[in-house]
């Protein structure tokens, strides 16, 4: 059965869509969540899109999920790359290859806005999910990445 999957871009009407999949994704991964700080950083990205974008995933026009690219420049790699800060698939539709076709949609989304590399992070005790973009062609560069909150 070949079902249409899609990523759809999302605006300020559809911050509370956006919130409800956020949070299931900060609870799957126990992260902090808290719904006000989330939604005034969506409303920011909202007013400032060279910053990234933010797609809700569709399958069948049914909600499947969301992934998020946020955009910087890079020496490195030449130019505007983007990073998959978060890719969040709902735990009722795995295991149905949507997270290797949204991962193929990005690339189609870079390519069009001429971005030169896509970058993306994984927790360490996610093999499936290591593993997947491994094949997908992702390099894992034996680097340490580092935060520092600082606002």
């Amino acid at each position: 059965m070949n079902q249409s999957l899609s990523l759809r871009d999302t605006n300020l009407s559809d911050i509370d869509q956006l919130l409800d999949l956020i949070h299931d994704f900060y609870q799957h991964f126990d992260y902090p969540y808290t719904e006000l700080e989330k939604r005034l950083t969506l409303e920011e990205l909202f007013e400032r899109p060279t910053a990234g974008h933010i797609y809700l995933i569709e399958k069948d026009e049914k909600i499947v999920g969301y992934v998020f690219l946020s955009f910087y420049f890079s020496i490195e790699f030449g130019g505007r790359t983007a990073f998959i800060d978060e890719l969040f698939v709902l735990p009722r539709d795995r295991g149905q290859g949507i997270g290797s076709r949204v991962i193929h949609l990005v690339e189609q989304k870079c390519l069009e806005l001429n971005l030169k590399a896509i970058h993306l992070e994984s927790e360490r005790t996610n093999k499936g999910a290591i593993a997947l973009y491994l094949k997908l062609g992702f390099v894992d560069y034996d680097r340490q990445l580092m935060t520092k909150k600082i606002g």
